[in-house]
């Protein structure tokens, strides 16, 4: 197991359609997620694991 971890931060929806993009074009267990607000700014922390495609 690898976990990783992505973290983006921008206006709601910039950081919306960021995470829709990632989920998209990648198979990963979210194993944890995390957010904060500052302002008008919205940071989101994901951990993840990269799911293995084949054996």
């Amino acid at each position: 197991m690898a976990i990783r971890c992505l973290v983006v931060r921008g206006l709601v929806k910039e950081v919306e359609e960021d995470i829709n993009k990632f989920l998209a074009s990648a198979e990963v267990s979210v194993l944890h997620m995390a957010q904060s607000e500052t302002g008008e700014y919205l940071s989101v922390t994901l951990l993840y694991d990269e799911l293995s495609t084949g054996v």
